[in-house]
């Protein structure tokens, strides 16, 4: 297998927003790098941020139970065509028992690839002076397929009865309406950014497989371009492409591996006896293993199993999608079904997991193009719940990032932890709501320290006085915004805690 250089690029940023507390500064920390720092870059958020709900397109693509979860748990940003197509969505939505509260509805046209509003739908990007937009990259030609080399050719999708590839311009421009209608700003992005190949940590970093290099430099974009483009307008300081990790396929990242935190990669494992074993096991041990964190750390990795479910294909159990402390996973009603959700139970504490098969047989509402499209199933290899679901983020978010403490420390020291809060509404953070919470494992009770300002109005940190030796310390941050948002970290906290051990330096 041809293997991709990893590609990543460093630049030191600044920045200056918003403070937690009106009080004179104290006990001024002014190291920048062990802080994330937005500076002058945008930012695009990652999957897990605060997000108002979910968009999809109507007639579905997904299991009507999952449309039902996805409405009940947060917001239904549903699109449709016309009048009619909302008038029949209503109807079974009614029966359903979904809030009709909880249903936006946009009007947009739709194209051949409208199922897929992973791949040609918006990020969320924060411009250095907290400017929400939704960022709108190129989706003309569909989705290609490519065999595994990082060179090889492109395969296109769809031809019209002349052989002429058909382009996908409907859905390409299909952000300009749901934007409009949300009274969102748009960011036109020059490049191809399918979604389903660009996954991001909210800090400056994305993965992607090196078929996007492909894609962008058919459309004219070489590599060189494509990594200043991504820099200056997404954000994106530090850019990792891999290998390719399919015979013959489109490539997704999605259906590989999954960022579940800024510093945790989920991935696939195939059966030991199937072809692709160790082709994913290589990526691990000659790429991913080698990738630092934005806090210089290694990535941790974890492994799901997945399994065959039809010949030789794949379950894809990372093409998930992680929102608002929720996975919804997709099911391909199989033995590893079960273990694949226990994995996930582990890897994700205090999230909700939710699993949803997708026989077409069994479901109220069924078109006759995705009966013809995917026969009797409804999910497969390349192309599942993460591919037709795509966040729509919070743009008065309450955003966190925590620089760890490392796992073993020094039993004579204090042990400090670095935060970064960007308050996106401009409403200010609540004061004395700024704080670091910890116990001692076993105890029941949480001590709180107050988060110390540092120089740079978005950075704070706080001090755990030390304990002796083989003590082991949990903890977590909070923050409140004026705006009534709330956030911790890690997210699920309390249930999930950050930890550490005391040990005995000689």
């Amino acid at each position: 297998m041809n293997k991709m250089k990893l590609i990543c690029l460093n630049i030191a940023t600044l920045l200056v927003l918003l403070s937690c507390s009106d009080n004179p500064k104290k006990d001024i920390e002014s190291q920048e790098s062990n802080y994330y720092s937005q500076g002058i870059h945008n930012r695009t958020a990652a999957e897990w941020e605060p997000a108002l709900g979910t968009l999809i397109v109507w007639p579905l693509s997904i299991p009507h139970q999952l449309a039902i979860e996805l409405a009940n748990d947060n917001h239904l940003f549903t699109m449709v065509e016309n009048e009619d197509s909302q008038r029949e969505a209503e109807k079974w939505f009614n029966e359903w028992h979904i809030d009709p509260d909880n249903v936006t509805f946009i009007f947009a046209k739709q194209g051949v690839d409208a199922w897929w509003t992973r791949d040609w739908g918006p990020s969320a990007v924060f411009s250095s002076k907290n400017k929400y937009m939704l960022a709108d990259g190129k989706y003309i030609y569909a989705t290609p397929l490519t065999d595994m080399a990082c060179n090889d050719s492109l395969q296109f999708l769809y031809f019209d009865e002349n052989n002429k590839m058909e382009l996908t311009q409907i859905d390409d421009d299909a952000t300009i309406p749901l934007a409009k209608q949300l009274s969102f700003e748009i960011m036109d992005l020059p490049f191809n950014n399918t979604g389903g190949n660009v996954l991001t940590d909210g800090l400056g970093t994305a993965f992607s497989t090196c078929v996007i290099l492909a894609e962008n430099r058919y459309h004219g974009i070489e590599t060189k371009k494509f990594l200043q483009l991504n820099d200056s307008l997404l954000g994106f300081q530090r850019y990792n492409i891999i290998s390719n990790f399919e015979n013959r396929g489109i490539q997704h990242i999605d259906c590989l591996l999954k960022l579940i935190d800024e510093e945790t990669i989920l991935v696939a494992e195939p059966p030991s006896d199937h072809e692709l074993f160790s082709v994913y096991d290589e990526i691990i041990t000659k790429e991913l293993s080698m990738l630092k964190t934005p806090y210089n750390r290694s990535y941790k990795i974890l492994r799901i199993k997945t399994a065959r479910y039809k010949d030789e294909r794949l379950a894809a159990y990372t093409n998930s999608l992680i929102l608002n402390k929720t996975v919804y996973v997709p099911l391909f009603d199989i033995p590893q079904d079960s273990i694949a959700l226990k994995t996930w139970e582990d890897a994700m504490p205090g999230y909700k997991i939710k699993g949803f098969k997708f026989a077409l047989d069994d479901k109220p509402f069924v078109t006759e193009e995705l009966r013809e499209h995917y026969q009797t199933y409804g999910w497969n290899a390349g192309d599942a719940l993460h591919c037709r679901t795509r966040a729509i983020w919070n743009p008065e978010m309450l955003f966190m990032s925590v620089n760890k403490i490392k796992a073993e420390v020094d039993s004579n020291q204090n042990y400090k932890v670095h935060v970064t809060i960007i308050d996106y509404s401009k409403k200010g953070l609540v004061e004395n709501k700024c704080e670091l919470f910890w116990r001692v494992s076993g105890d029941t009770k949480w001590k709180t320290i107050a988060l110390s300002p540092s120089e740079n109005e978005n950075h704070f940190f706080a001090e755990i006085p030390n304990h002796n030796s083989g003590t082991t310390i949990e903890y977590y941050i909070s923050a409140v915004s004026n705006s009534g948002e709330k956030e911790t970290r890690p997210i699920t906290a309390p249930i999930a805690t950050y930890e550490f051990q005391t040990v005995k330096k000689l």
